[in-house]
């Protein structure tokens, strides 16, 4: 069955877009965060058929909820939950009915002003999420730690960097790594009482942003960067320092990167250049583990298209079972179906 493709206009550029899991059954349900409009929001999103014999699914708009600047990341602290990093400083926690998803999403907690320099806002670039702690970066270069059970503060790390942070990841429970916009990588021991980093090293040489941090669902100590230049980098932090593998893939710098949730060998990217990409990475894991794939060796790596390139950024994508979602500069959603693995 070949790759279905089917593109919406919604008027909005989608900046952060990711499916509402449903356990037993191919979810309909979807978010989206816009940015660079004069307001945004996170809105939810039904795909519904317009009469039963047509195979083609509109999305339809649900509820909304406004927010006062970008939204720069979404990510689930739990099956209903979401938490939102905002360009205003600001972290919130919203809660979507698992029963009625008309209803309008409830704020849970909301970090106020997190991201700041004193009395000026800045924004809060990223976040990442582990059973319900929630990691903060932004442009003043610090790291927070919340609780999302209690709503506080578990612990900030002041100045963790002196340039704007862009990317952060959870590597296990008390360890977090972090990409700054020269390329800087930093791993952080969250229980440490030194704002000291344990351990430090480069995406690259080139001093490019790192845009994007994550890590294999079965090999945590596989760490994936995407990197401003549109190269993925390759680390195995049991022997950290260099990339592993420097892979040169995009032609703009990668937007976001996601393992498929029911095949790890299987990594989908997409960029600034208005490319989505699906990655073979079964012979790049197998080799890690014995003998390095050396830089820019790119002859193992089997590398798809999954759809034309767009003439505007695709900045995120979220795969469920056979279904992936896009979101892009162009005000459009795309819905990606038959990526069977």
């Amino acid at each position: 069955m070949p790759i279905d493709v089917q593109g919406t206009f919604v008027s909005q550029k989608i900046n952060k877009v990711r499916w509402i899991p449903e356990d037993y059954m191919e979810t309909k349900h979807f978010f989206t965060g816009s940015w660079d409009d004069d307001e945004n929001s996170i809105k939810v999103w039904s795909f519904e058929t317009a009469n039963e014999d047509e195979d083609v699914e509109y999305p339809r708009q649900l509820s909304e909820y406004k927010v006062d600047g970008d939204v720069t990341e979404i990510k689930f602290t739990n099956k209903n939950v979401i938490a939102v990093s905002i360009s205003n400083g600001d972290v919130k926690m919203l809660e979507i009915s698992a029963y009625d998803k008309e209803s309008p999403l409830k704020e849970v907690y909301t970090w106020n002003n997190l991201h700041n320099y004193g009395l000026e806002k800045c924004s809060c670039t990223s976040l990442d999420t582990l059973e319900g702690d929630i990691a903060s970066i932004g442009e003043d270069g610090n790291v927070n730690i919340l609780n999302g059970r209690r709503g506080d503060i578990s612990q900030t790390i002041k100045g963790a960097d002196s340039c704007s942070l862009h990317s952060v990841c959870f590597i296990k429970l008390n360890e977090v790594i972090t990409g700054n916009i020269r390329g800087h990588m930093k791993i952080w021991d969250i229980r440490s009482s030194t704002n000291k980093p344990s351990a430090a090293f480069l995406l690259a040489g080139d001093e490019l942003a790192a845009t994007c941090i994550i890590h294999h669902p079965t090999q945590p100590h596989i760490v994936l960067a995407g990197s401003e230049s549109g190269a993925l980098a390759l680390w195995d932090l049991r022997m950290n320092q260099f990339p592993t593998s420097l892979l040169n893939a995009h032609g703009g710098g990668v937007t976001e990167m996601q393992f498929h949730p029911e095949n790890p060998n299987k990594l989908l990217t997409t960029s600034v250049s208005g490319e989505i990409w699906e990655w073979n990475m079964d012979m790049l894991t197998k080799k890690m583990s014995d003998d390095y794939m050396p830089v820019d060796d790119k002859t193992n790596m089997n590398v798809n298209s999954l759809m034309p390139t767009l003439h505007k950024a695709i900045n995120t994508l979220h795969c469920d079972r056979g279904r992936t979602l896009c979101g892009a500069d162009n005000e459009a959603i795309y819905l990606i179906k038959n990526l069977r693995y």
